[in-house]
């Protein structure tokens, strides 16, 4: 991951290089120019002429992208070329897919997943990978750590404003600052099929949530959620296992 990230740090080159390498994803100057028509020109356009626009003209700066997807107004793309959209995905106005990351996919979304209003996608050095057949509410952040991944299964809801991920940092030293120590890098954040994840709820990198489990709205996961169970509380603990009787799970 080192070139993308030494050029979003390397304080030599212009600044047109730099945006280049970071945001756009390529030096050629005709790719430079059709990312930049795209999105002045076509992203913030209204009503159905709008859609139609995007339909017709966003896809072809993405890395692959199947039939019937539909893009809302003021899409941000970062690193387009490592995007790949399914089949019949909805973005929504707003959301941002940032895939600035030297893997060949920062960002994958699977067939018929509907990103909400403002959502965020930031693979920032990572990957995140999005099943089949998802829902994500309005305002959710899914961050990958530096050199880790989130992956979320097929069938998953999410609701609004939620926090996937999100970066780590080293903390056992007192004679430097925080910043100064750095990401802990390699964290994988994994959620099963099936899972239903409540408003506002945290999930941080590093965790295993398994499959058809629920997460309560306002919990935030530090462990390993076991397949089947609900939990709630900060820090989440398991409420009960889903098909277990009120009467087994006091007991």
């Amino acid at each position: 991951m080192g070139a993308i990230k030494d050029g979003i740090t390397d304080q030599g080159g212009s600044a047109l290089r730099k945006y280049q390498d970071a945001i756009v994803g390529s030096r050629s100057l005709l790719t430079l120019l059709r990312f930049e028509l795209t999105q002045m020109l076509v992203s913030p356009v209204p009503g159905a002429f709008g859609l139609a626009l995007r339909k017709a003209l966003l896809p072809g700066l993405l890395g692959s992208c199947g039939g019937g997807s539909v893009f809302g107004r003021s899409v941000v793309l970062r690193q387009p070329h490592r995007v790949h959209v399914g089949r019949a995905v909805v973005l929504d106005d707003q959301c941002c897919l940032d895939a600035i990351t030297d893997e060949p996919e920062g960002i994958r979304i699977g067939d018929t997943t509907m990103v909400g209003m403002g959502t965020k996608l930031a693979a920032k050095l990572g990957s995140i990978t999005i099943g089949s057949n998802c829902g994500l509410g309005a305002n959710v952040t899914v961050h990958s750590s530096v050199g880790g991944s989130v992956r979320i299964g097929s069938n998953v809801l999410i609701a609004g404003h939620v926090y996937l991920g999100g970066g780590q940092y080293h903390t056992a030293r007192t004679d430097v600052s925080i910043a100064e120590q750095g990401h802990i890098e390699g964290l994988h954040l994994e959620i099963g099929d099936n899972c239903w994840i409540g408003a506002n709820a945290t999930i941080v990198n590093g965790v295993k949530v398994g499959r058809d489990a629920i997460v309560a709205a306002g919990a935030v996961v530090t462990k390993d959620v076991p397949p089947f169970a609900i939990v709630g509380g900060v820090p989440a603990k398991v409420i009960r296992i889903r098909g277990e009787s009120a009467e087994a799970a006091a007991s």
